[in-house]
């Protein structure tokens, strides 16, 4: 390789100071004297340790964690600088943490495929693989980087490319030194008097006619599983990971003392850099909770105080039900998976606690067996047309009862009902359905189908929400969805949801497609936005005087370009929808993806985990110079340490307090549809990262660019909800 190098610029350092001194903006110079400090904090740990992404993995003794299908769980840590703060003028921060990722286990390979395969052990191997597990192997090994061990301490590297169609018995070359054609497992016997024990296994093709049986390979450490982990593996992920907070700020120490040694790093010193290795101590403070409100037909009306942000559905009686006079049932499984008798003792479960709940529910809803192979869409057809033949109009809910998950299944049946048919859905695993009497599970799915239909669960008092009562005002939510791994020629998509009533309880949403991939802009806001303006109107015969805009997904270096054009397309939707008096705009960002945790000093002030408190609030001594942010822990999690989120006030026309917007965030958290308890993040955002997750479902069409956002060429695109869902929460 030739290399040159040739100086670009230099940095001053002494705007950062100014900027953290407070008389100075945020600008591209400023990160870039940051970016410029974390490339000298993280030199020595990245040129020493295993690197994925800002992470860094020292070998450690700990016993390996194996995720299922194979993979291995390891643990490492990330650090970072960040500008600081309010009270600490003219200092920086540095943010240490915990993190994971997903690596192939080294050793064995043959230890490594047993496992992918899900075989009890790597006996099972002996008599070969079939068809769909050679491709299913293949998708999983491509890439990965082997060393060969059957000759001595040559021990060539190699990466795999794909595997043999055959077996290693049945797959042959020509021996050109010998001028014959020989199998492989021939050859080895031959050559290296090596007879192979796996025989019946295809070879790795490492390069054009270059074959390697499997047994005589290892795999080489700290190379980073590239694609998507299933679900079962994410489970086990989830449950590695939960560390207590206190466990986690153990580990996080002795990880500067023993691994960052920052005072050791000549680099930093080098740099006249000094960290101080103590954490810091900073001020929060707990928010009051809401009373959360329900039917007066409720054993209990009013919840307060809520008791670790979270309440018991039991014996209450939702603010306000929609009746569900005709509903249908459709079997996606085998009748002796999931037997009739089974079925119709769990829909009398579901009715009786929908019925509980305050909801007028009709008679049983008529029950449809169908091939999980067939048609879909005729299934669905058919279950639609049974229920209405009973009744003198359509089904208002269809249950879909799916054999397993991960399946396709679901996504095509979501797809049929939301855009062809126009039916809320709601899918439950046959393997559910085993209990009859799990009243939680009749509880969870109840809060849903509430809400598909239009209901409201519950509420917060008047004067709690007085933020957004005083004057009509619509709460937004928005969030893209970036295709993930294997999925490159997949859409980023966008998803807004807005609120349509004074409390805040039922919202809208709308999806679009961004032209360019992984672009974090909203292309087509101002159309969207424009839209759920007119739902508004239409709803309430008056147009929002305020829109708090809550915006999710945005990294750092992000802020300004997508505050920039999203708030100009805002601007321009409401140039379009109002005559006069535009509403007065508040734009936040939420980031969920961050490294801050926090433990309290004292015990008694912690969760029974040893986290904060639910309403928890840090706005100092660790926020920005110049910015209006805050975290705000709203939720209290069910293992591990709870993260909080960091919210921006970026542009703020309603010219809020930090006490107002605080609390207004706070309270909303309690207002989330689907469960019985505050969350991490205020619900239009969830409800936005629901919808879009909805929309990846979707097949993606080319369509004229006229039909979205006015472009000229054709573009990618998804098929349209239909008009009976697109005013009710469908998504949730």
């Amino acid at each position: 390789f030739h290399i040159t190098i040739r100086k670009i610029e230099e940095i001053n350092i002494e705007r950062l100071l100014n900027y953290l001194k407070g008389s100075a903006p945020l600008t591209g110079e400023i990160q870039a004297c940051v970016t410029i400090l974390n490339t000298v904090l993280n030199y020595k740990p990245r040129n020493n340790f295993a690197v994925v992404k800002r992470g860094v993995f020292p070998e450690t003794n700990d016993r390996p964690k194996y995720l299922f299908g194979g993979t291995e769980l390891k643990t490492g840590f990330c650090q970072s600088m960040r500008p600081a703060i309010k009270l600490v003028l003219g200092y920086m921060i540095v943010n240490v943490d915990t993190c994971a990722a997903v690596f192939h286990p080294d050793g064995s390979l043959l230890d490594y495929v047993a496992k992918i395969l899900g075989k009890r052990n790597v006996e099972e191997l002996r008599r070969g693989i079939s068809d769909s597990e050679r491709r299913n192997l293949e998708r999983s090994l491509k890439g990965l980087i082997i060393k060969v061990i059957h000759r001595g301490e040559k021990q060539t590297k190699y990466k795999i490319e794909r595997l043999t169609s055959q077996a290693a018995d049945f797959t042959t070359f020509t021996n050109k030194k010998e001028g014959v054609e020989m199998s492989v497992a021939d050859y080895f016997a031959q050559t290296y008097n090596h007879s192979l024990e796996f025989k019946s296994l295809p070879c790795l093709v490492v390069k054009k006619n270059l074959f390697i049986p499997m047994e005589v390979c290892d795999i080489l450490p700290g190379q980073k599983y590239e694609k998507t982990i299933g679900d079962k593996a994410k489970a086990d992920m989830i449950k590695f990971t939960a560390c207590k907070p206190q466990e986690r700020f153990d580990k996080i120490e002795n990880c500067i003392q023993n691994i960052f040694k920052h005072n050791e790093d000549e680099n930093l010193r080098d740099f006249e850099i000094n960290i101080d290795p103590k954490m810091m101590t900073v001020d929060g403070r707990v928010l009051k909770s809401p009373t959360v409100m329900f039917n007066e037909n409720s054993k209990q009306q009013n919840i307060f105080p809520v008791q670790n942000g979270r309440w018991n559905p039991r014996d209450l009686v939702l603010l306000r039900t929609k009746p569900l006079h005709n509903w249908s049932v459709l079997v996606l499984a085998d009748r002796r998976s999931c037997p009739m008798e089974q079925v119709k003792r769990c829909m009398i479960g579901l009715k009786q606690k929908l019925t509980e709940f305050g909801m007028e529910v009709g008679n049983d809803p008529y029950i449809n067996y169908e091939n999980p192979q067939g048609n879909i869409e005729s299934s669905l057809q058919i279950s639609v047309q049974k229920a209405h033949n009973n009744k003198s109009f359509p089904p208002q809910l269809l249950i879909v009862i799916i054999p397993r998950k991960p399946s396709p299944l679901y996504g095509e049946v979501k797809m049929i009902a939301d855009t062809k048919i126009g039916i809320v859905t709601q899918c439950i695993l046959a393997e559910k359905l085993r209990n009859p009497n799990n009243k939680s599970l009749w509880a969870n799915i109840g809060l849903k189908i509430n809400a598909k239909l239009g209901g409201h669960n519950c509420n917060l008092m008047k004067e709690e929400l007085s933020t957004i009562g005083k004057v009509p005002t619509m709460i937004v939510g928005a969030d893209i969805s970036h295709p993930g791994v294997g999925q490159k020629d997949q859409p980023s998509i966008a998803a807004v949801c807005a609120s349509v009533e004074p409390n805040a309880t039922t919202y809208y949403g709308r999806i679009s497609v961004n032209k360019q991939i992984r672009n974090e802009t909203i292309e087509c806001l101002g159309e969207m936005i424009s839209d759920l303006l007119k739902a508004f109107y239409e709803k309430n015969k008056v147009l929002p005087k305020r829109m708090i805009f809550y915006r999710d997904g945005v990294s750092e270096g992000q802020f300004r370009s997508v505050l920039n054009r999203e708030v100009i397309a805002l601007k321009n939707a409401f140039d379009k929808i109002y005559q006069k008096d535009p509403p007065n705009l508040t734009f936040i960002i939420a980031q969920k993806r961050h490294h801050t945790r926090f433990i309290p000093v004292n015990r008694k002030d912690t969760d029974k985990l040893g986290n904060c408190i639910p309403g928890t609030v840090v706005d100092q001594s660790i926020v920005h110079c110049n910015e209006f942010d805050f975290y705000l822990q709203s939720h209290s999690g069910l293992q591990g340490t709870t993260r909080p989120t960091h919210y921006y006030v970026l542009h703020d026309e309603n010219k809020f307090g930090a006490d107002e917007i605080q609390n207004l965030t706070y309270r909303l958290c309690y207002l989330y549809a689907r469960c019985s308890s505050a969350i991490s993040v205020v619900p239009p955002i969830a409800y936005a990262h629901l919808l879009a997750a909805r929309a990846r479902l979707y097949p993606t069409i080319e369509v004229p660019g006229e039909q979205n956002c006015g472009e000229s060429e054709s573009i990618s695109s998804i098929p349209l909800v239909s008009k009976e869902l697109a005013k009710v929460m469908y998504f949730v």
